[in-house]
């Protein structure tokens, strides 16, 4: 707010500096003629009268008798030889002719006597001096022309600003995840229609989240029923080959893990998540879950480099077990032997750091990833179970502590996915 009130003001003050410039060019230039005009007549009659009155005078006894006559000037009148001025050969030439000549720096101008060796020289004049030194007032008067022209830009652009802020703040709470933050403004406001604009976006938001939640909550429940009896009747039935139901039953797991990843997901996505933030010992807890992961997979060789103790902050246990297991099933989907799951802390961050020795992600594909429903691989993915969600899960779960998520090359040659939160968590976590 404060550029627009420091563009404003210099505009107008631009504005109203060039208007005074001109004002005071057109006012220089009617003053020089007059001063000119006025300037030459009185040099003039001064000499009509130093003729009149020294005529029968040496010209060594001139400057006495001038001293003498009580002519009533605020300037001095005097006569000097030609030859006292170092003139400029210009300023000399003109003098001869018989035109007057300014000495600026002496504040005088001085006019050659017809027929002599001797010039009238009238000054220093006080009022030339003055006006010299008028310019330091000229920029006493523009510091006052500032001043004087921020109060009222100040007192027009408060209340504009103050809307302004309200509205701002209103459009922070909204991308924060307050969606009944509505703004208000008086009919009088000059930003009343762009309030109501505000609301009605809002409301339009509000009621698009809502009928989005509605719409997945409402698929997962219709789907959960049709499978249970799917699978009842499976168990059920006979004459099914052993191998047969067991395709069948796998089949049926798969869109159960599907509809949580989308309930889980579909949590998740929204403005604000409400994170249930506890103190446990994470080195601890993540040491156990490694050890269940061997025991469920004694094909792979999981590697572990957990600290013995630490604090790193509080933590959701539910979706941090949920990063783990999505990032540990991402590797070993794609590991070929090994993975690797190391836990430590970098300044006020906690990590989380999975390695495996698959094929990696290309540098171009590392972005899109994280994004919901993405698999670079879909015929792997068939193969081995993959819904395109896991990793959008950990992406939003990031977003949700404040953190962030990240891949790239890992020591083992294949992927290395790198999660990780800060210490000291802010009091909320805006997500979206």
């Amino acid at each position: 707010m404060r550029k627009l009130f420091i563009q404003f003001y210099l505009l107008l003050f631009v504005c109203f500096l060039v208007m005074t410039l001109l004002v005071g060019l057109v006012y220089k230039v009617t003053a020089e003629r007059a001063g000119r005009k006025s300037l030459d007549d009185l040099m003039k009659s001064s000499l009509y009268l130093m003729k009149s009155e020294l005529r029968a005078i040496p010209p060594r006894d001139w400057n006495k008798t001038i001293n003498r006559l009580d002519l009533n000037l605020s300037f001095k009148l005097h006569i000097e030889p030609m030859k006292k001025f170092r003139l400029r050969p210009d300023s000399d030439r003109r003098l001869r002719r018989g035109e007057i000549v300014a000495l600026d720096d002496e504040y005088t101008f001085i006019q050659r006597i017809p027929r002599s060796n001797y010039v009238l020289a009238v000054g220093p004049i006080p009022h030339l001096f003055f006006l010299h030194e008028m310019r330091l007032l000229d920029l006493a008067l523009l510091v006052m022309i500032g001043l004087s022209l921020a109060f009222p830009v100040f007192v027009w652009m408060r209340p504009h600003w103050q809307d302004m802020l309200k509205l701002e703040l209103a459009a922070q709470r909204l991308g924060q995840g307050h969606l009944n933050e509505r703004t208000h403004f008086d009919s009088a406001s000059s930003l009343y229609r762009l309030g109501i604009a505000f609301n009605q976006m809002a409301d339009s938001v509000n009621t698009l989240i809502a009928s989005k939640k509605r719409l997945i909550d409402g698929i997962a429940h219709e789907l959960r029923t049709p499978l249970v009896r799917l699978r009842y009747r499976l168990v059920m039935s006979e004459g099914v080959a052993p191998d047969e139901q067991e395709r069948l039953n796998h089949d049926i797991a798969q869109l159960e893990g599907l509809i949580d990843e989308l309930l889980t997901f579909a949590r998740l996505d929204r403005p604000q998540v409400v994170l249930n933030l506890t103190a446990f010992d994470l080195p601890r807890w993540l040491g156990e879950k490694i050890e269940d992961m061997r025991t469920l997979h004694p094909e792979r060789a999981i590697v572990q480099e957990v600290p013995a103790g630490g604090d790193f902050g509080p933590l959701d246990e539910r979706l941090t077990e949920r990063v783990l297991d999505n990032l540990v099933n991402n590797a070993l989907r794609y590991s070929r032997q090994s993975i690797s799951i190391r836990l430590g802390q970098q300044g006020d961050w906690g990590y989380l750091q999975v390695d495996d020795d698959g094929p990696g992600i290309p540098a171009a594909e590392r972005e899109r990833i994280f994004e919901p429903f993405v698999r670079l691989d879909p015929s792997r993915d068939r193969t081995t179970g993959g819904c395109g969600l896991g990793l959008a899960i950990v992406h939003s779960i990031a977003l949700a502590y404040g953190g962030e998520i990240s891949v790239g090359e890992s020591h083992l040659g294949g992927a290395r996915f790198l999660f990780r939160w800060p210490l000291k968590p802010a009091a909320a976590y805006p997500h979206g």
